[in-house]
């Protein structure tokens, strides 16, 4: 064929680029054909120079042939591992028939490493092939044993499936291993072991629960769901959960009746206290669907708080501020939580009514009456000023506070109250007030004392108990001018007072 009408134009390139590529696929495919029939043709001829050297071994006892026929087979390559098995077997027996004990134990090796399990019956087999085996084997191989938490685990050793948990394995090699532990609704588990001669070669195994996804959709679509009276999301709706996890779901949807299930991973499935039959999961999902009723007719809700500006939620959805009328909610018993900064969420159940208005009033805190003796004390709560008593306070976020009552000559008052939400509480307290005291002596002695216009007696006086701050204090005796002054008492303090009376 000539090419030469290819490279005549530069407008030609891009097919010769594709010819090449289809030459290439072609060469390629029937290279591999080519491959995989001397492959087929070498495990024909394995096959038939094993037949052959069976043949030598069983019928003639010709060990030299037997073993010239099987290694020409073992080179050649067999098909399965049976065949391989096998051949090395017989290898063996043909070098023990010669003599050649070291040449059958590694032969026998070579089987044992292909089949751990491997045995021969004394039945067919002389006590010199037996003995020579199984010492071999003995040295290359140990007992295994696999324990899983929980159990019913599938074994798998070096990537072959052994049995379920708990497992004990007779004859594995010696040396290292890829143990891989599964089972359904756990994380699979795998190790890397080692297998030891004369060891107690146990493994045990903490398999740890895998989440399963859950969809919950519903009829209609888009209704609340509450896991555990948590507001989710709306359906539908992808939940995790782990093996014997129980969870309570609630859906719910304006006109429609609420419904509550109680939901479980199990072994079997998804059990749904709602359906008789366990659900089964599917690629790792099980999938619920659930239908609501229709409600009967819808009422309403008004929310009235003290005080007012609290906000609202109806089944874990944020509704407004108070004072606020819902309209249309769905009959029966909802969750109403208000809820205010500063002060504690009021949470309560609520029967909506059918063609009803249901009005809930909630007072968040509590009140204090604040009386005193004398009156006319400022209040001050937490630290903060509320007022000249008697008082009665605005709404107290409930709990403990200080409450302090202060008034001139009069010593503060601290006491610790407890408001209660909703509760109005009353509290008296009487101040004592602040007092000093004063020394009174006069020239001559024994004049009249008065004290704010008060006769107190005769100097030298002392007088206990004086209120503290500024007092007019008077002193009179016949054939003297009157004495007078302003003085002034401190707290726990005495005021000496002198007084000279002139003629």
């Amino acid at each position: 064929m000539d090419f030469r009408f290819l490279i005549a134009d530069f407008r030609f390139q891009p097919k010769i680029a594709n010819l090449k590529s289809k030459i290439l696929r072609v060469l390629c495919l029937a290279s591999c054909v080519l491959l995989w029939m001397v492959m087929e043709c070498d495990a024909a001829d394995g096959r038939m120079h094993l037949e052959n050297g069976l043949r030598a071994y069983r019928e003639g006892a010709d060990f030299d042939k037997a073993i010239s026929e099987l290694q020409e087979a073992v080179r050649l390559g067999l098909d399965n591992r049976t065949e391989l098995v096998q051949t090395h077997l017989y290898l063996g027996f043909a070098h023990i028939g010669k003599g050649q004990r070291m040449a059958a134990e590694a032969e026998f090796a070579k089987a044992i490493q292909l089949d751990p399990t491997l045995s021969l019956d004394p039945k067919l087999h002389s006590i010199k092939i037996i003995t020579v085996f199984n010492e071999t084997k003995e040295r290359l191989v140990d007992s295994l044993t696999v324990v899983s938490v929980p159990g019913g685990a599938e074994v798998y050793l070096d990537g072959q499936s052994l049995g379920v948990t708990p497992l004990r394995l007779s004859d594995v090699l010696i040396g290292e291993h890829t143990l891989r532990v599964v089972k359904e609704y756990f994380l699979p588990k795998v190790l890397s072991i080692q297998v030891e001669k004369e060891k107690d070669n146990r493994i045990q195994v903490q398999l740890d629960k895998q989440a399963v996804e859950l969809l919950i959709t519903s009829q209609p679509p888009e209704a609340a769901i509450y896991v555990a009276g948590e507001y989710k999301a709306r359906t539908p709706l992808s939940l995790e959960v782990v093996l014997d996890q129980e969870i309570a779901i609630k859906l719910a949807k304006e006109e429609f009746l609420d419904k509550e299930l109680k939901v479980k991973l199990t072994e079997a499935g998804v059990s749904v206290s709602d359906i008789e039959n366990v659900i089964p999961t599917e690629d790792g999902v099980g999938r619920i669907h659930i239908g609501l009723s229709p409600a009967p007719s819808p009422g309403s809700l008004r929310i009235v708080s003290d005080p007012p500006g609290a906000t609202a939620h109806l089944d874990g959805i944020a509704m407004g501020e108070t004072p606020l009328t819902i309209a249309k909610v769905t009959p029966g018993i909802r969750k109403l939580r208000v809820s205010m900064s500063g002060f504690a969420s009021v949470t309560e159940k609520v029967e909506i009514i059918s063609d009803r208005e249901t009005t809930v009033e909630v007072a968040l805190g509590g009140r204090l009456h604040v009386s005193s003796i004398p009156s006319g004390a400022q209040v001050f709560i937490d630290g903060e000023y509320m007022g000249i008593t008697p008082l009665r306070t605005a709404r107290i976020p409930a709990g403990s506070h200080q409450l302090r009552l202060a008034k001139e000559k009069h010593r503060d008052k601290l006491n610790a109250v407890v408001v209660e939400r909703g509760q109005e509480k009353e509290i008296d307290i009487r101040l004592l007030p602040v007092k000093g005291s004063i020394a009174i002596s006069s020239d001559p002695p024994g004049a009249a004392i008065y004290l704010d216009g008060e006769s107190k007696g005769n100097t030298p006086l002392f007088i206990y108990g004086v209120m503290v701050g500024q007092h007019s204090l008077k002193l009179v005796k016949a054939g003297y001018e009157d004495w007078e002054k302003q003085i002034t008492v401190d707290e726990l303090e005495v005021s000496w007072q002198f007084g000279k009376l002139k003629r």
